[in-house]
């Protein structure tokens, strides 16, 4: 028995079954799905998978080894078994079920363990509730004993799931908001302990922190994960709901999605802001021409929203649901597997919020506390200008003050590549802040020397913002309120014609600056597509500091006299103006091998990544050419830049 810590949950699992994703008041629901025309594709796969033979997975029965689509087939077969009152598919589905459990070889993939083992937990949990009739108390305890094992050695969190945060780790995923609560939730009635423990660390941690953290409707570490974060999030949510009728998680959380509307390029692919997988993807491949697909299904279950909805059936991928190997490469080609959307998933939580009319959204749009963000979005234009209100650690990146311009193509960009967590790229390039467009105030003593980060021994010093804790994750919620605030919003404007963010800056930067204030201000009607403008007023500690204005691009940008660039890329091009300040060099930093550098030592992608150094993606990838450096000459502690970028058409 496990002794839980927490409260004991005010919402508790009814003394019925099913009860997982589902109960028996929404039978006519998802039977209504399978008629629906919207649905066809869906029940389509879904009648594949419930024909399939099991002797085709014979193979992995024995080895234990983890097989995605075996998955998806059992519970395919429990779900189709259980609408029906099919006695002779249940008994098949049980034994299946127990076989796969207690075969399963933890040890099978070492990097993904914890998702694939919690992915066979959770199915044979839906085996385990949906068909509970038909097992016999002796298998019951012998499918809870395996789960178990299962969890015990395969998750990261430990089991019970005591460690990691939910803010930044693993925490965040399927370990505890899926595959333990959905195992509790259906082995209650023989071990209510389990689910106290599980659905009391929810309640008690998980609510109040994803109020916090979701109440912008943005996720603090960008597109990919967060898209990928808040599906899991979802997941607990409708599990709750199901169970039910009452969501843990608020309305913001469940509208996270209108930030993923904003940061999805004309080009169908997110904006590179925070570490992002998909730009690892080769170019043909679906999640990285559709990234936001599976979060939009989700966000159209928890709101009927037309907008969620119409996105995921306009951007159907059938391997989004039904995987063609043992388990999508999370990191080269998918980023939605482990059975978190399949075609059981789609029937049972398709329409289980009424759809909602759709609505058209503004052209720009700010998003508050935690995030300090406001995002424009109009036509074959798109522009972040982050302030950056709180620091998440994991996959969030030091860019406080960073922004992005997309016109026709990317054009201010994000920079580096993101193939492998704590590989020296990222923590040297692509996490830092000198791999933004941001500025950089570096002591002259401290170039050349290393900084704690992560505990790595050669972490340089750039200038940049300041590294919190050497990045470790931070613990919890309160630790994050308390010493995680970075940029504070001051002022925001958002009208068609006038866009406008204000930020003080002064403690992420508190190292090298006394103050530090930036506005970013974009004026779409002025000029030939609008006109963008950076100010940054600063005052440094030391009037010896360097102080150097950054601005990333994809291609070598034309140097125009001494006060002007040009960056091209699509069919967009940037005409950059250097108003202030009046005494400063214009640096091009960048081309084969200097893609990456700081004081002349590149940092190039990690040769030992998943990828073995070889991009997938070589020629459609957006690590970028370099940046455009802009340095004050005059060695004075108050310094002011002031960047007019306008917008043009190649």
């Amino acid at each position: 028995m496990i002794s839980s810590p927490y409260r004991k949950p005010r919402i508790t699992p009814p003394g019925e079954h099913p009860r997982v994703m589902l109960r028996r008041r929404d039978f006519d629901r998802i039977r209504n799905n399978m008629t629906l025309p919207e649905c066809e594709r869906e029940y389509a796969q879904w009648k594949f998978l419930c024909e399939k033979n099991l002797a085709e997975y014979e193979d992995a029965f024995v080895s234990g080894n983890y097989h995605s689509q075996l998955c998806i087939v059992l519970e395919a077969k429990a779900l189709a078994a259980l609408l029906t009152d099919d006695r002779a598919g249940a008994e098949t589905v049980v034994s299946a079920s127990l076989r796969l459990a207690a075969n399963y070889n933890p040890q099978s993939d070492k990097l993904m363990k914890a998702r694939f083992g919690g992915h066979v937990v959770h199915t044979c949990a839906l085996c385990y509730d949906w068909l509970y009739p038909y097992f016999s108390e002796e298998q019951r305890q012998e499918m809870i004993g395996c789960c178990e094992t299962i969890l015990s050695s395969t998750l990261e969190m430990g089991y019970p799931p005591t460690k990691q945060s939910p803010i930044g780790s693993h925490a965040a995923e399927a370990q505890l908001m899926r595959d333990c609560l959905s195992f509790s939730i259906a082995v209650y009635d023989e071990r209510p302990d389990i689910y106290d423990f599980c659905a009391g660390r929810i309640l008690d941690e998980y609510v109040p922190t994803y109020e916090f953290f979701y109440r912008a409707r943005y996720q603090l570490q960008g597109p990919s994960y967060g898209g990928y974060r808040y599906c899991f999030a979802a997941w607990c949510q409708l599990l709750f709901a199901a169970m039910s009728g009452e969501k843990v998680f608020d309305e913001n959380f469940d509208n996270m999605a209108e930030s993923l509307f904003y940061l999805l390029r004309p080009d169908g692919e997110y904006m590179r802001i925070a570490d992002d997988f998909g730009e690892s993807k080769g170019k043909d491949s679906y999640t990285k021409r559709s990234p936001a697909t599976v979060p939009m299904f989700f966000a159209g279950a928890l709101t009927g929203r037309e907008m969620y909805r119409s996105h995921y059936f306009n951007h159907y991928h059938p391997l989004f649901l039904v995987p063609d190997k043992y388990g999508r490469d999370y990191y080269i080609d998918g980023s939605f597997s482990e059975g978190m959307l399949s075609p059981t998933v789609f029937l049972i939580f398709n329409r289980f919020t009424p759809p909602k009319p759709s609505e058209q959204l503004p052209s720009a749009r700010y998003f508050g506390t935690p995030a300090g963000i406001t995002l424009y979005k109009k036509d074959d234009t798109l522009l972040i200008m982050k302030i950056g209100e709180y620091f998440s650690t994991a996959h969030d990146h030091y860019d406080c003050g960073h922004f992005e311009i997309y016109h026709r193509g990317i054009l201010a960009s994000d920079s580096g590549y993101y193939d492998w967590f704590g590989c020296e790229h990222h923590y040297n390039y692509l996490n830092r802040t000198y791999a933004h467009n941001c500025l950089t105030v570096s002591d002259p003593a401290k170039i050349g020397t290393t900084i704690p980060f992560w505990g790595r021994p050669d972490a340089v010093y750039d200038g940049g913002q300041l590294i919190l804790n050497e990045s470790w994750e931070v613990p919890d919620l309160m630790t994050m309120q308390s010493d995680y605030r970075r940029g504070v919003v001051m002022s925001h404007t958002e009208r068609e014609d006038f866009v406008s963010i204000t930020g003080d800056l002064t403690v992420p930067y508190r190292e090298s600056c006394a103050s530090y204030i930036r506005t970013m201000t974009f004026e779409p009607g002025t000029g030939e597509c609008g006109v963008f403008t950076v100010e940054d007023t600063l005052t440094a500690l030391d009037a010896s500091f360097i102080k150097q204005f950054h601005v990333h691009c994809q291609a070598e940008p034309a140097l125009i006299g001494d006060r002007q660039f040009v960056i091209e890329n699509g069919g967009g091009r940037l005409l950059c103006t250097v108003l202030e300040p009046e005494n400063c060099r214009i640096e091009a930093i960048g081309g084969e091998n200097m893609e990456f550098s700081l004081g002349g030592v590149n940092h190039p992608r990690n040769e030992k990544s998943l990828h073995n150094g070889i991009n997938p993606n070589v020629n459609d990838d957006e690590g970028g050419w370099g940046r455009i450096t802009v340095t004050a000459l005059e060695k004075r502690k108050e310094e002011r830049f002031l960047v007019r970028f306008e917008l043009q058409t190649v």
